[in-house]
């Protein structure tokens, strides 16, 4: 018996690495039940970070880890998006000295309880409005190493990210701005996945607002991009509160764009 309970430990050990949060779901489905969990834990090859979710002692639990546990053991569809996957990808630009504060993730379902449970330095925001339809579902879906193990971390390409972000753009200038910022990095984007996901979006703001972005920069991918082929809606949308307005694209953007564009 004695035995097999090392084996089960060191498989479990191999399965699950360190750093990376696994819901008690996930342990039972690999055959380790409750009152194993429990002898780990107070063998301490376990530690319990929060009702139903564990990890291995070593080390202090990540929003990496836990994201980690989400996507590869938990098996949700919920991925690093917006303004985090930019981040993720080399385009920051003003990250703060100790990393981001919120962590943007995306994606459809239920938040489990065990993911708020853990206790981290960040907090998760999670997104779950469908901002694409379901056959753009994995349209600008890429990976980047999560430095554990050879596992990586699903997110947003750069296309679909900055769709993401813009949803996000609220009425005052220095949001607007800021977006704008971001967007100056991205000079080499894929016109298909653009087109693709321009025409899966089901958000007027946001096409109108990356097309006056795009056209704004004016860079050599906007000109393969489709764009008067979607579907912009009609009127005026009104973005900026008390802005100008753009009257090629119909919304109101910050006066310092005026003459810009």
């Amino acid at each position: 018996m004695g035995l097999q309970k090392d084996e089960k430990l060191n498989s479990l050990l191999k399965r699950l690495p360190e750093g990376v949060a696994a819901p008690s779901s996930w342990l039972a489905d690999q055959g380790y039940s409750r009152q194993l969990v429990r002898k780990y834990v107070q063998g301490n090859w376990l530690q319990a970070l929060g009702r139903g979710v564990y990890a291995r002692p070593q080390g202090s639990m990540t929003w990496q880890g836990v994201v980690l546990g989400m996507q590869r053991l938990a098996g949700l569809s919920f991925y690093v998006g917006g303004v985090s996957a930019l981040n993720r990808q080399g385009f920051a630009h003003y990250l703060p000295l100790g990393g981001e504060n919120t962590i943007h993730l995306w994606g459809r379902g239920k938040v489990p309880a065990w993911v708020r449970a853990v206790s981290l330095p960040e907090s998760l925001r999670f997104h779950t409005v469908r901002l694409f339809a379901d056959d753009a579902a994995s349209v600008g879906i890429t990976e980047v190493s999560s430095k554990v193990r050879d596992w990586v971390l699903q997110v947003s390409a750069p296309e679909r990210a900055i769709l993401e972000l813009l949803s996000l753009v609220g009425t005052t200038e220095t949001s607007f701005t800021h977006a704008a910022e971001l967007f100056a990095g991205l000079t080499s984007l894929r016109p298909d996945v653009i087109n693709t996901l321009l025409t899966a979006c089901s958000s007027i703001k946001v096409k109108r607002l990356f097309l006056f972005l795009a056209d704004h920069h004016n860079y050599p991918w906007f000109s393969k991009v489709a764009w008067r082929q979607l579907d912009l809606g009609s009127g005026k949308r009104a973005i900026t509160k008390g802005g100008m307005l753009d009257k090629q694209f119909m919304i109101t953007v910050p006066e310092s764009f005026r003459g810009q564009s």
